[in-house]
């Protein structure tokens, strides 16, 4: 992945510039958030202007975190020039393609069919082709392998893109067609800070409401056909209008009746007019964090929320400028990111949590925490100038509270089977991933009997846990810092290796309890090939 090396630099020199923290101010803040934003590639892409007067479409290479590249295809508008910031659609292709070939025609596609109404918009349209997506072999009712395009490939592409041009962080939108729809919909839900808004087009929907409701600042305008016989049925796009028409989303449902799999490129104009009036909000004053099963993993951080664990269900809400009130279970602690766009730092900040008080005090501001900040997300739309890691009260009132606030949540409408493209991937990624040659039951811990530990019943000879030294009888109290909770099973384990491994070996702490005694082993475990 190219590196946001203009990015870089330019916070480095302001930090350079600032010299030593004493006292930083509001202004200094925004004085850093209007320099991000002024901030331009010092060298962009060779453009080719053609004879009427458009550019060429530029190819790039991606090179993904596992180290394999894809082309990634650029269509400017007419009017582009690079002292302004533009807004960006990310447009992926259907699938899984037979051969990388088929998916380089999939992103030129892509390309032809927002052409005319991007270039009058005036908006850059970007095509991942998306190479390693393809069929592993032929499609039966039951198994199609194929790889997913995983969220952190998607981020990669994005901040390629951003090293060369002149992107609005605050009009980034994710449409496609088809599969493309689909990872879409996983994008938003698995990053709900990163896009304006998202344009699932012949999508087969979704219906986990849990999933959904982390779109609560994702406009969704959705383009069905009601003959489309390439989606497992017309009930899934209808069920996910109606569930997030139930949260009081913005969602724009459009299903024509002579229509089937593709053909709306008449309405992408008003669509484009559609997403002009939706910018990102880059502060919203309450987020959700709502963990779901979906193939794509939620963020641990959402906004100006982070989760120390994966299960955390966390509602945060800014109810004045100098407090916040926050819902949360299933969680130890929670980092908070502050900003004076959401509360007044230079007064005393109190933080509720469950009902109780775990905060109040002042919060300094750190140019070197904000710019640090937008180097790690590569996100220059954002400036936090401050945080701080509160932990989750554990009495019996807060116990109570958060369980009253996890069950609020539980669904209303039932979920429908997954869908072809989920059904699909899922299998792939499990026939992939090695036994993990573990058995065990939970025994109940501390945080009001919220935490809990898996008592070791027995371990597969030469199995990755036996190997990493794992015996019978130990309590395994977290895996690659995840804890386990009253309700975890081995199951659920193998539920988020599914989620969040790939072909690259990865190394997983293991924290384990022997005979009263703490030990750090570690399991390094990996997909197989196909």
């Amino acid at each position: 992945m190219k590196i946001f090396v203009f990015l870089f630099a330019f916070l480095f020199a302001v930090l350079a510039s600032a010299g030593a923290e004493a006292q930083v101010t509001r202004e200094a803040i925004e004085t850093l958030e209007r320099q991000l934003l002024d901030a331009r590639p010092p060298v962009g892409p060779e453009e080719v202007r053609e004879a009427d007067g458009s550019f060429r479409t530029v190819a790039l290479e991606t090179l993904l975190p596992d180290g394999r590249a894809i082309p990634v295809l650029v269509q400017t508008p007419p009017q582009f020039e690079p002292t302004k910031r533009w807004p960006l659609l990310l447009a992926m292709h259907g699938g899984p393609m037979p051969d990388a070939r088929s998916a380089l025609s999939g992103a030129l596609r892509m390309l032809s069919v927002w052409d005319v109404p991007a270039a009058s918009a005036g908006v850059i349209v970007v095509s991942p082709a998306m190479t390693h997506v393809v069929a592993r072999a032929p499609r039966t009712e039951h198994t199609l392998p194929y790889e997913i395009l995983r969220p952190e490939q998607m981020e990669a592409i994005l901040r390629d893109v951003a090293a060369l041009y002149p992107i609005d962080p605050n009009r980034i939108v994710s449409t496609g067609i088809s599969l493309g729809s689909n990872f879409s919909i996983g994008f938003a839900a698995s990053r709900p800070d990163r896009f304006a808004a998202i344009v699932p087009v012949s999508t087969e929907g979704e219906s986990r409401e849990h999933l959904l409701r982390n779109l609560m600042h994702v406009p969704t305008f959705m383009l069905e056909g009601k003959l489309d016989r390439n989606i497992r049925g017309i009930q899934g796009p209808r069920a996910m209008e109606r569930i997030l028409l139930s949260f009081e989303y913005d969602i724009v449902y459009r299903e024509m009746a002579d229509r089937s799999h593709e053909g709306f490129a008449e309405q992408y104009p008003e669509v484009l007019r559609w997403l002009d009036e939706r910018p990102r909000n880059p502060y919203p004053t309450e987020v959700v964090r709502v963990p779901h099963d979906g193939i794509m993993p939620l963020a641990r951080r959402v906004h100006w929320i982070e989760s120390d664990t994966r299960r955390g269900i966390v509602r945060a809400r800014v109810t004045s400028h100098e407090r916040i009130d926050i819902d949360a279970r299933w969680v130890r602690s929670l980092r908070v990111f502050l900003t004076d766009h959401l509360v007044d730092l230079d007064a005393p900040i109190e933080i509720h949590i469950n009902g109780e008080r775990v905060y109040r005090d002042t919060v300094e501001r750190s140019l070197e925490l904000a710019a640090e900040d937008v180097r790690e997300r590569g996100d220059p739309g954002r400036v936090y100038a401050a945080s701080l890691l509160v932990h989750v009260p554990t009495s019996v009132a807060s116990l109570a509270k958060a369980r009253a606030f996890s069950e609020s949540l539980e669904p209303s409408h039932p979920e429908g089977i997954l869908s072809f493209w989920e059904m699909y991937a899922q299998r792939s990624i499990e026939n992939r991933l090695p036994s993990l040659g573990l058995e065990g039951h939970i025994v109940p811990g501390d945080l009001g009997g919220e935490l809990a530990a898996l008592r070791v019943d027995a371990i597969e000879k030469a199995g990755i846990f036996d190997k990493a030294g794992l015996q019978e009888g130990d309590l395994l109290l977290e895996v690659d810092g995840e804890p386990f909770f009253n309700d975890s099973t081995v199951s659920e384990l193998r539920a988020w290796l599914v989620r969040e491994l790939d072909a690259r070996p990865r190394k997983l702490a293991l924290r384990v309890l022997r005979r009263g005694a703490e030990l750090a082993l570690d399991v390094t475990v990996s997909l197989e090939p196909f």
